[in-house]
């Protein structure tokens, strides 16, 4: 067993393993985000949903700072500072790991603006929020592209468990009639979690 761990590349698992917590964060966020502003739960849960969907995209971005990290300790790829900050500057993979570099910097842009809401403006706060549907986008083709993991089958099965709600729910968003969306008292209850 020391053998084992004396050989085992420890960076590498850390890599995949944050890298696919990553992303299952991000989806989770994006779902609850998609149920938050359906409002097909109702107004009981909308104060609950807010509060998981930030909490949830907080993880995401902390597991993308241990998966970015652990990357930088890979004795394999030899990534630097730059191929993890900047665009498609990577030396392996630049389009795949230039996506995930893109949507990292999105989904931190998203995730920061809980904070920054009342600076922004609720209109701000919305459309930045729609880039989150890019973000996902890019995180998916990261995933399938530059993740070991997901080849052969895997890589279609998570991303039809991935894309599924994802398009049902942004569907419902666009389709659904305004009227029968939430009241004043859903959205405020969404505005207070939200502005927090």
């Amino acid at each position: 067993m020391s053998v084992f761990l004396a050989q085992a590349p420890i960076a590498w698992y850390v890599v995949r393993a944050s890298g696919l917590v990553a992303f299952a964060a991000l989806t989770l966020s994006v779902w609850l985000g998609l149920a938050t502003s359906t409002r097909l739960l109702g107004p009981k849960r909308m104060k609950s949903l807010v509060g998981w969907h930030q909490t949830i995209a907080w993880t995401g971005v902390s597991m993308l700072g241990l998966h970015a990290g652990a990357l930088l300790f890979d004795p394999t790829l030899h990534f630097g500072l730059a191929a993890l900050l900047v665009p498609f500057a990577a030396p392996w993979s630049p389009a795949a790991v230039g996506a995930g570099v893109v949507a990292g910097w999105t989904m931190l842009a998203i995730a920061s603006s809980f904070r920054l809401k009342r600076l922004i403006g609720q209109k701000g706060w919305r459309r930045l929020h729609y880039l989150s549907f890019g973000a996902f986008v890019l995180a998916l083709g990261h995933a399938l592209v530059a993740g070991t993991d997901l080849h052969g089958l895997g890589g279609p099965v998570l991303a039809a468990i991935a894309a599924g709600p994802v398009i049902w729910l942004g569907l419902a968003r666009t389709l659904m009639p305004r009227s029968g969306r939430a009241g004043p008292a859903t959205r405020r209850a969404a505005l207070e979690a939200g502005g927090k």
